[in-house]
């Protein structure tokens, strides 16, 4: 991830960041881990794609970014309940870093 790298060009960080928050990643990072998910998980993750917005990125479509929402509410969910390791492993899959 971005972090063990952090012996590189402030740039070179930056685009890498970039590149894993967009909305169209965390929605490349939702169909990747959308098979692996509990029903609770796949409830808030649909939960949080549903969820009406009223604003939207520039550069973003609606589909993607409906889907990234449901991807970052998934992870804030698991952060609340304490379940890291169960966040950890889902972000490495959704990256395709881990085991699917």
């Amino acid at each position: 991830m971005t972090v063990s790298q952090s012996n590189a060009p402030v740039n070179i960080l930056h685009k890498k960041t970039s590149a894993v928050v967009k909305a169209k990643s965390q929605a490349e990072i939702y169909f990747k881990i959308e098979n692996m998910l509990n029903e609770e998980e796949k409830s808030v993750l649909k939960r949080g794609r549903n969820a009406k917005s009223f604003t939207m990125p520039k550069n973003a479509d609606m589909s993607d970014y409906r889907h990234s929402t449901g991807v970052e509410a998934l992870f804030g969910y698991l952060y609340i309940e304490k379940r890291m390791d169960r966040a950890v492993e889902l972000f490495m899959v959704g990256l395709g870093l881990g085991e699917n």
